[in-house]
Parts: structure tokens; C-alpha cells; sequence
């Protein structure tokens, strides 16, 4: 876990400066930082699927978000969730992850009373190379990311 956090510290600002989004069928990838947060971004999507899934055409993906936020010098918290994806094709890609927290802002699950849910939507265009996270909270409104214009 230390080489991880080693390598989101020393190689992620040095590649965020370079935001890309890039893709097709297959797998996609995105770097760079949120105009809106200035968070560094790291994402990965791959088909999961077997060989007779490939061959039926009826193969899923998942995506892999990992971002850098620091707080404080020297202080970097760094998270990363997995998406389901919803939608992808040669042109796009749509990906999504639902959970929930409780009032202190720790993951929890439903039956939780006061539980709030929050489900984040990925959408990648491989056509204008460009990314958007939104975030729906089921408590108030959403919330829109954009990675920084290359």
C-alpha cells in the first residue's frame, strides 16, 4: 500500500498536468484534476468478461477511480472506488456506483436510520476526450466534475 501511495504522490501530479481521456470498445483511461476541486484523478476501465462472454458479445466492464486530495502540506488523502459500467461503446462510456453514509460521513449501509445515498455517475466522450463526474446525494442536490480542459 505504501508503493501505491508512493506512486499516486510522485507520478499523479506529474501526469495530471497532462489531463487525458482516451478509449474505445475495450478500455478507457482517464488522468488529470477536477476544475472544480483540483483533486488529482486517476481512472481505468477494462471489459471483465470471460472468453464465451466475448464470443456471445455479452461482456461488462468496470471502471476504477482513484483520486488524490490534498488537505494540509505534506497531508494527501487518496481514494479509489470501483464503477459498474452502464453504457460503452466506441464513442462513450457511462459508469456508475451507488452507496451510503451515515451522518459522520462513514460508509454504511441502507437500514442505517438517517442513512443518506449517494449515487456517482462517470461519463467519458472519447470523441472530445473529455470526463464528468456527477455526484447525486438523495438529500440534497448533485454536484458536477469536470477534469481540467487539456
Amino acid at each position: 500500500m505504501k508503493y501505491l501511495t508512493l506512486f499516486f504522490l510522485l507520478v499523479l501530479p506529474a501526469v495530471a498536468s497532462a489531463q487525458t481521456v482516451n478509449g474505445n470498445i475495450d478500455a478507457a483511461f482517464a488522468v488529470g484534476k477536477w476544475k472544480e476541486s483540483r483533486e488529482g484523478v486517476s481512472l481505468f476501465c477494462v471489459r471483465v468478461t470471460t472468453q464465451e462472454d466475448v464470443l456471445k458479445r455479452d461482456s461488462s466492464g468496470a471502471c476504477f477511480l482513484t483520486e488524490a486530495h490534498a488537505s494540509a502540506k505534506d497531508s494527501v488523502t487518496i481514494s479509489t472506488n470501483t464503477f459498474a459500467v452502464t453504457d460503452w461503446d466506441e464513442h462513450a462510456l457511462t459508469a456508475v456506483t451507488e452507496f451510503y453514509k451515515d451522518k459522520n460521513g462513514d460508509q454504511t449501509s441502507e437500514s442505517i436510520p438517517g442513512a443518506v445515498k449517494f449515487v456517482i455517475r462517470l461519463i467519458l466522450n472519447f470523441e472530445t476526450h473529455q470526463m464528468a463526474k456527477i455526484v447525486e446525494a438523495s438529500n440534497e442536490s448533485s454536484h458536477g466534475y469536470h477534469l481540467v480542459d487539456q
